[in-house]
Order: structure tokens, then C-alpha cells, then sequence
């Protein structure tokens, strides 16, 4: 079944560990599964370190675009805007993703241990990055994030053992930042280009059940026409039109999927003004009817 990464109002994800008293988890995203072979823009609090396990993906930490290919890792620091599409000429990529806040290694912000090693990171102007392969602490993160796809969170210690290669994990994250200042992604000043795209984004999470134009949500946000067109392109790599259709159609399979509502109440729930339409659109997203989609919940 097709899906999406569910995300908020702001595209903040909402990120929902198996034990809230332990923040942390692998995720698996076979991108066939996805919606537009994509997993959508979004971003969050949490570090995120992801590691492609078969095929290729675009990646795209802010406005950059970075290429990945089997066994290829990327770090993406705390509140950035992020998402992955599967390339071109490619049918199988597959990636984990392990995401992770400070506190599940320093629980109190205050402490000197968050002072001196994390503090740098979360308050630099530090993007993300790839690991680099010729560098001996990215081939020591590589091998440390391997060890921990390879644990069986049912298998007794788990947690502890996580721990054991999480705090190493960072500290040689620290060590490869160190070496490697040169090859690092920064973004600039306030970084305003990426805050405009997330009032864009929040604006239409929070009015997509709402008829509304390209002009008014340029309006909204105090931005031109062509400018809003501009920040769709270098942050979703789409036009508005596609993103708000996918938006409307995630929001629309859930209440399919976890209600009862009758499908003409849930289309124009989500903001689609013509049955024939959302028809059309949702067969061609989800390869069937809104109705035979039901019947596979």
C-alpha cells in the first residue's frame, strides 16, 4: 500500500517511538512503497543519519541536492528540511534511516556534556552531509551504523546496546566534523529561503480542505507569484498543484483508510470540489478506487 511520511502543520514530523521513555528507532523505507517514489519534505528536532541499503535516491538536505548510492550515508543535524526520491532509471532503491534526539544520550540541555558536545552541532549552521568513504571516521560511522541496522530490537539488551554504539556514534561524528570542514553543507545567514518554504508548506497542511490559489498563498506568506513557484521547485522539486493534489489525496486515503465517512463526505473534507476528479486522481496515485482502496484497510 502506498504511503506517505505523515507530517504536521509546519511539515514537523510527527515522529512516534515504540517507547516514548526510549527516542530512538530504525526506520525502513522501501521508496516503491511511497507515494511518487518520494519520501516528502519534512523536518524535526531529531538527528537523522541515513544509510541506502539498494539502488539510488535523490537526496535533498535544504536546497541541496545530494546523490546517493548503495551503502552511501548522510547525516542530516537537527530542524532541517529534508526528503528523498528515488532516482531515475531506478526501481529499488531502499534505505534505513535511525532518528535520534540529544536527550536520549544527555537528558538535561543544561549539562556540560550537551555544552561540549552537542551544543556545537545543533546551534552551527551545519546543513548535513554525506559521509565521505576515504575518510577512517565516515568508514567508522558507516560500520557503527551497520551494527546497529543489525540489532534485534526483540532480543534482551537491545536498548543498551544501542546506547553503547549511539554515544560512539557521535563521538566520531564529532572527530569526521572536525576533518572534514571543508566538504560540509552550511546554509547561509537566517537561512530566510528555507523558512519561506516552510510557512509555504505550513499554509497549505493547515487550509488544504480549503479552495485556495497559488496567488493567495503567495499573499499569505508575503512573497510573489513566480517566488512561490521558485521555492516549490528548489525545496520539493515539484510544482504546487502536484504537492497540494498528494497532500489532500494522503490526508483523504487516511480518513478512508481509519473512518467510515462516506467517500464524497471525505473528498470534500480534503478539499476536491468534483467527484469525477478525485476519482480520476486517486486511481491514478493509488492504482485503484477510493472504494476498492477501503476494502483493503
Amino acid at each position: 500500500m502506498l504511503k506517505k511520511i505523515e507530517v504536521g502543520k509546519s511539515l514537523l514530523e510527527q515522529i512516534v517511538y515504540p517507547d516514548i521513555t526510549f527516542p530512538f528507532n530504525v526506520w525502513i523505507d522501501v521508496f516503491n512503497d511511497f507515494i511518487d517514489y518520494t519520501v516528502n519534505c519534512h523536518w524535526h528536532y531529531d538527528f537523522e543519519f541515513v544509510y541506502v541499503l539498494s539502488g539510488s535516491v535523490d537526496y535533498y538536505i535544504n536546497d541541496t541536492h545530494i546523490k546517493l548510492n548503495k551503502d552511501d550515508c548522510v547525516f542530516v543535524n537537527s530542524n532541517m528540511l529534508h526528503m528523498g526520491k528515488q532516482s531515475d532509471n531506478c526501481n529499488n532503491a531502499v534505505m534505513f534511516t535511525i532518528t535520534f534526539p540529544a536527550s536520549v544520550l544527555t537528558t538535561n540541555i543544561n549539562s556540560s556534556i550537551y555544552a561540549k558536545y552537542f551544543q556545537s552541532i545543533v546551534s552551527s549552521k551545519i546543513e548535513g552531509f554525506k559521509i565521505c568513504n576515504d575518510n577512517p571516521h565516515g568508514q567508522e560511522v558507516k560500520k557503527i551504523l551497520m551494527e546497529i541496522y543489525s540489532l534485534e530490537s526483540s532480543e534482551f539488551g537491545y536498548e543498551l546496546e544501542c546506547l553503547k554504539r549511539l554515544n560512539h556514534l557521535w563521538l566520531i561524528l564529532l572527530s569526521y566534523v572536525d576533518d572534514m570542514k571543508d566538504s560540509i553543507y552550511y546554509h547561509a545567514g537566517s537561512n530566510h529561503h528555507v523558512e519561506r518554504a516552510k510557512e509555504i508548506l505550513s499554509y497549505i497542511h493547515s487550509n488544504y480542505n480549503e479552495k485556495f490559489t497559488i496567488d493567495e498563498i503567495a499573499k499569505n506568506v508575503n512573497i510573489s507569484r513566480s517566488e512561490c513557484f521558485r521555492s516549490f521547485k528548489r525545496f520539493m522539486n515539484k510544482k504546487p498543484v502536484e504537492y497540494i493534489n498528494e497532500y489532500r489525496l494522503m490526508k483523504a486515503a487516511k480518513l478512508i483508510r481509519e473512518t467510515e465517512k462516506s467517500i464524497a463526505n471525505i473528498y470534500s473534507e480534503c478539499g476536491f470540489e468534483n467527484a469525477g476528479y478525485f476519482n480520476k486522481i486517486f486511481k491514478e496515485t493509488y492504482g485503484m478506487t477510493p472504494l476498492q482502496y477501503r476494502k483493503t484497510k
